[in-house]
């Protein structure tokens, strides 16, 4: 009995280390195969038409993505590059169905992923999805309502993944301010509030 009783605890010790590493590197493998698989056709071309075969080394694509997004991002960041990105962002935003696209996922990114606002601004406490039920949530806004009331623009986010969720009008005085931060409160989330914290 003490065996089969320490086996399970050791198998099942092994396994919970073992998932994360197991699915951190399938991720990886799924975006180096993705855009290798890109990048593969262009490569092959080039080395084919410069010493007259195809070489390609798995990663490779991934190693190109990594210094075009560096290239891109020292572009972004002059005078120049700016300029070209606005006026590249016009041009995206005037075409119908590109639009909504475009829009949508660069509000999206923008407000995971800015550095110059953080577009979470605090962490709160709040009644949802019904009053009693109470769910972590991030103000992004606020805005003076007719009655001269102070409204919160809050993010409820989904989990695991904070990516997706739900945007709700609070009034600031129904919300609880976490004393845990920002990040802290989005690891909380992502763990299925594993991790330790003060949420008050």
């Amino acid at each position: 009995m003490d065996i089969t009783r320490h086996v399970k605890t050791k198998f099942f010790a092994g396994f919970f280390i073992l998932i994360p590493v197991i699915v951190t590197s399938y991720l990886i493998y799924m975006v180096v195969t993705s855009v290798d698989s890109v990048i593969y056709p262009l490569v092959g071309r080039l080395t084919r038409t410069l010493i007259g075969r195809e070489i390609f080394v798995p990663g490779t694509g991934l190693v190109l993505l990594v210094i075009i997004a560096y290239m891109t991002g020292i572009f972004a960041t002059n005078y120049l590059g700016k300029k070209m990105l606005n006026l590249g962002e016009a041009v995206f935003t005037k075409i119908p169905f590109v639009k909504s696209i475009y829009s949508s996922v660069k509000d999206m990114t923008d407000a995971f992923s800015s550095q110059t606002k953080r577009a979470f601004k605090e962490a709160v406490l709040v009644d949802f999805p019904f009053r009693g039920v109470r769910a972590i949530g991030f103000v992004t806004n606020r805005v003076i309502g007719e009655d001269r009331e102070v409204l919160c623009s809050v993010f409820v986010p989904t989990t695991p993944n904070p990516t997706s969720g739900y945007l709700i009008m609070v009034p600031e005085k129904e919300l609880t301010f976490l004393r845990m931060s920002v990040d802290e409160a989005l690891k909380y989330i992502i763990s299925l509030g594993t991790t330790r914290g003060e949420l008050k």
